[in-house]
């Protein structure tokens, strides 16, 4: 019982208008989510409504919790959500959009039927990507892909990663991308 109350704790905290109560709390439940947890359901669908704020920062708690509570979502309810999650990576907040791209492989490597949308979501987001800052996205992508691709050893992806840097023009860039895969 003394588990479930700090759990409601923290999430109480989430909540919270000053950061040094609501950013401590985060940074222990994305440790606390690194490994399983029984409580997953016990907070899915409050993690789920955050992914509706208007703020950016409660959607970003909720897209990293998210990823990180996917080892636990035995009952696979992620799967309902997967086309609403990977829709945040055109988030109107660059940070928001790079967070859920920095930890979609997350999701990726614990169910691997959602690991074929993913990568191609990825993958378009890469081509489709308008960003100012489109050189930061297309690196967190082909990390994510490098992830994914160390986890499930589908060479596949690894020829994924290949196509997407070989698309690019910009020398500096190709060789920063071809740096991340070491």
């Amino acid at each position: 019982m003394e588990e479930i109350q700090q759990i409601d704790a923290l999430f109480d905290a989430l909540d919270s208008k000053d950061d040094k109560v609501r950013y401590p709390a985060f940074q222990e439940l994305l440790t606390i989510t690194e490994q399983p947890v029984s409580w997953v359901y016990d907070k899915w669908y409050l993690l789920v409504d955050k992914l509706s704020s208007d703020n950016s920062y409660q959607r970003s708690i909720a897209i990293l919790l998210l990823a990180n509570l996917c080892k636990s979502d035995t009952e696979q309810r992620f799967n309902a959500l997967l086309d609403r999650y990977v829709g945040f990576f055109e988030d109107e907040k660059f940070i928001t959009s790079r967070q859920c791209i920095q930890n979609v492989w997350k999701i990726a490597i614990e169910h691997a039927s959602y690991q074929k949308k993913i990568v191609g979501e990825l993958c378009r987001s890469y081509y489709e990507n308008e960003n100012p800052h489109s050189n930061l996205i297309k690196q967190d992508v082909i990390v994510s892909l490098k992830q994914i691709f160390l986890y499930s050893g589908d060479n596949g992806i690894r020829s994924k990663i290949d196509e997407l840097i070989d698309s690019e023009n910009d020398g500096k860039l190709i060789k920063s991308l071809k740096k991340l895969l070491n």
